[in-house]
């Protein structure tokens, strides 16, 4: 997979895309990296890249020229590639849109604009969308292009040494993840729940099921809305029968899953 990335920053981009193991899967060459700074298109002195808004407006938007050419140089390494601006106003990027892209595999173009945003042009002209990673704002694309670079590239083959761990990953199946825990056993008091040892697969199971669904309805309640509930209920009937209910951790657990699952009676 070819991913390209055009941005006023390069030092944002390609040092980050060197670690850990999406760097590793770049060395090993599981994916390519193309970088372009619009600036190499700009023909003045200070390498003008930005002007000012029709309308008064605040702030600069970035010249559609620039960006446009920096695309095209893109494409001619990747002639087929989706090309994406991030932007708050874009699609909310998720999970699922990861492992999409990843599954599909074709190549990627994001343009990480700055200022106060880029001339609607180019985006009619170069974008086949917009992508936004959350109801916030930051100061440039170059965080949420290496967001969207991380999420997708770590479902693609030979990134992640055990292709299951993202199979557990929070999202993976409309759940968030359950709680871990390492050494030692106790910690300032607290225990690690008991189901966790003994080399009991089918505790285990259960307690990190039990785990996962209190995470998101605590954490989550608008994930844990859309989860069917007829599925939830038949899944507890076969994990319930293995939890400790004398274990604290388990019992808290069970007071926050029994009094959401009652809610939802109709």
């Amino acid at each position: 997979m070819k991913i390209g990335v055009v941005t006023l920053f390069p030092e944002l981009i390609e040092p980050s895309l060197k670690a850990g193991v999406v760097g590793a899967a770049l060395k090993a060459g599981s994916w390519e990296l193309t970088v372009v700074n619009p600036r190499q298109f700009t023909h003045d002195v200070h390498k003008t890249v930005d002007d000012r808004p029709f309308g008064g407006r605040d702030g600069m938007l970035m010249l559609g020229e620039p960006l446009a050419q920096s695309v095209e140089l893109a494409k001619t390494k990747m002639p087929g590639a989706r090309v994406v601006h991030l932007s708050p106003r874009g699609r909310l990027f998720t999970d699922r849109i990861a492992r999409e892209w990843a599954a599909e595999g074709r190549d990627l173009i994001l343009v990480s604009s700055r200022y106060a945003g880029v001339d609607e042009r180019f985006i009619e002209e170069c974008c086949d969308e917009e992508l936004s990673i959350g109801d916030f704002v930051v100061s440039g694309g170059e965080w949420p292009a290496l967001m969207v670079i991380d999420a997708v590239l770590r479902h693609r083959p030979g990134v992640l040494g055990n292709s299951a761990s993202a199979e557990v990953d929070s999202f993976a199946d409309g759940r968030l993840e359950s709680a871990q825990y390492t050494r030692p056993r106790e910690w300032r008091g607290r225990m690690v729940p008991s189901a966790l040892f003994g080399g009991d697969p089918r505790k285990i199971t259960a307690f990190e099921w039990l785990s996962s669904m209190v995470a998101t309805i605590e954490r989550r309640p608008d994930l844990a809305a859309q989860l069917d509930r007829t599925l939830v209920r038949e899944e507890w009937t076969l994990q319930s029968k293995w939890l400790d209910r004398e274990d604290p951790a388990v019992i808290r657990a069970l007071s926050v899953f029994e009094t959401w699952l009652k809610a939802g009676v109709r």
